[in-house]
């Protein structure tokens, strides 16, 4: 009986601190909820990023949504691209239409496995007039020359997926600089609130970049908003844009339509 008061105060500690730890989860561990997720964001913002990737694939089986982007090819900024988009996990399958913007395609399908591995894609102009689909790689030249990411690059996991690959490199090395800057309505993504992180780099990105903010938001921990930019332009000493990309008029799981993801899409 002498011992009870010990053996009590070593299970309180016990219990305390081991609950702590379990709160922040590992990166094993099912994904914390919604308020450790908010404490794991200030506190740990890598930490946070993993379990949003682990919360995407406990959630999320598909999406349409509207993409505002604007990105910086062959060195010249382009005009900003407002793009309706749909996408599936299973199987893997894209599907977007230009409102504003287009490049060579103003409407494009990609199905992993399908097409013989390619993309349709309807020309965009007067070229669209006289022809009704074309197949393209995935990867191929023309593709690149229309965007920073191809269509087997796409998507919230591919993003947090890049995302993490590059920042746990940095980590590896001891050059990881990530902060929680706090949290902040976002405009261009129907104002929601997100939270907001940056990192900045030692060395540049091979792509050039030097700097990238993010914007996940508070209720589904999707990187809503993701902005990229590079070096400092001398003339008015700001980083140059290299890409943005803001989503907005999410709709998570939708029931999809037969001909969402095939050449009727065109039609």
């Amino acid at each position: 009986m002498r011992n009870l008061p010990c053996s009590r105060m070593l299970f309180t500690l016990f219990a305390v601190f081991g609950f702590g730890f379990a709160c922040m989860g590992s990166a094993d561990d099912s994904p914390p909820n919604a308020s450790d997720m908010t404490n794991l964001a200030r506190q740990d913002p890598f930490a946070f990023l993993q379990n949003c990737l682990k919360l995407y694939d406990k959630n999320v089986r598909g999406y349409q949504v509207i993409l505002q982007k604007q990105e910086r090819l062959q060195g010249k900024l382009q005009n900003r691209e407002i793009i309706e988009a749909a996408f599936r996990e299973q199987p893997y399958s894209v599907s977007m239409r230009w409102l504003e913007g287009a490049h060579k395609a103003d409407r494009v399908v990609f199905v992993a496995g399908e097409n013989e591995g390619m993309m349709l894609a309807h020309p965009a102009g007067v070229a669209g007039k006289l022809v009704k689909v074309v197949k393209r790689k995935v990867d191929s030249d023309e593709a690149r020359q229309s965007g920073r990411y191809t269509l087997d690059q796409f998507g919230f996991k591919k993003s947090l997926q890049r995302i993490l690959s590059s920042m746990q490199a940095a980590k590896q090395k001891d050059t990881l600089h990530l902060q929680f800057l706090g949290e902040t309505k976002v405009f261009e993504c129907d104002q929601r609130v997100c939270f907001k992180l940056k990192r900045t780099y030692d060395v540049p990105e091979s792509d050039g970049t030097e700097d990238l903010t993010l914007y996940v938001d508070r209720e589904n921990f999707l990187p809503i908003g993701i902005v990229v930019r590079g070096k400092i332009d001398a003339a008015t000493g700001n980083r140059e844009l290299l890409g943005e990309y803001f989503f907005r008029d999410l709709r998570l799981n939708p029931q999809f339509s037969p001909q969402q993801f095939n050449e009727a899409a065109f039609n």
